[in-house]
């Protein structure tokens, strides 16, 4: 979250220095400026479909990008990030807001939230960690190459997702490191492939279908075995 940090400090500055970085940003179908990056403050960046930019960054709104289109990191602070089908991209991250990529996409470092869940529709790609703080992570017939990891929510891995790092659930901190708190969900569901650690940090309730491969050697989890089409979580 570093980047994001960055993001708003430079973003204020920019907010004081020069109104072109106020309001939304729509960037029409077909562009070709790899080279640009997009910026705004107080509002959304769309990207038109088949297109080619730089970075996109706000502080209070999304970034939606059309289908077929390649962009570098997208982030934002307040605001959701929506990747369209087959969009390329270097990253997705953003604090208070969900992520979505639709089928196909391709992420070559990290998708993460910290207040905010994520989905990744069949065919995904992401080279790097898929994370969350205070949210939903799902995956559906998709290849994470990094580690998934949440603290407080549901871990969804469906329908063929291939993990090749760990699956972690962090122990909560400071305020939120509560005994009482629900015990946060994980699901292998059929055919999924972990070839990592299972890390639970904290007690969860972990949902293992039948096909599901993964390493048995792990500690504080309820299981619950099921099969078939079954979704009992």
């Amino acid at each position: 979250m570093k980047n994001i940090l960055v993001l708003i400090l430079a973003s204020t500055f920019s907010l004081t220095a020069c109104g072109n970085f106020l309001g939304s940003k729509n960037i029409a179908e077909g562009t070709q400026s790899p080279d640009k990056d997009y910026d705004t403050v107080n509002g959304s960046i769309t990207v038109g479909a088949n297109s080619e930019v730089g970075d996109l960054s706000t502080v209070n709104g999304s970034v939606n990008v059309s289908p077929g289109t390649k962009v570098g990191s997208a982030e934002t602070v307040n605001g959701s990030i929506n990747f369209t089908d087959g969009v390329k991209a270097h990253s997705a991250e953003t604090v208070n807001g969900s992520i979505r990529l639709g089928t196909n996409c391709e992420v070559e470092e990290d998708v993460e939230t910290v207040n905010g869940s994520i989905i990744a529709e069949s065919g995904c790609k992401v080279k790097g960690n898929y994370e969350t703080v205070n949210g939903k992570l799902k995956a559906i017939n998709a290849e994470i190459h990094g580690n998934v990891k949440a603290v407080n929510g549901k871990i969804l891995l469906l329908d063929g997702t291939h993990v090749h790092d760990d699956v972690i659930i962090e122990k909560s901190k400071g305020f939120f490191n509560s005994t009482k708190s629900k015990k946060p969900v994980v699901v292998l569901g059929k055919d999924v492939v972990v070839d990592g650690d299972l890390i639970f940090e904290k007690p969860v309730k972990l949902y293992i279908h039948d096909t599901a491969k993964y390493d048995d050697d792990f500690e504080n989890a309820e299981v619950i075995k099921y099969s078939g089409s079954e979704e009992p979580y």
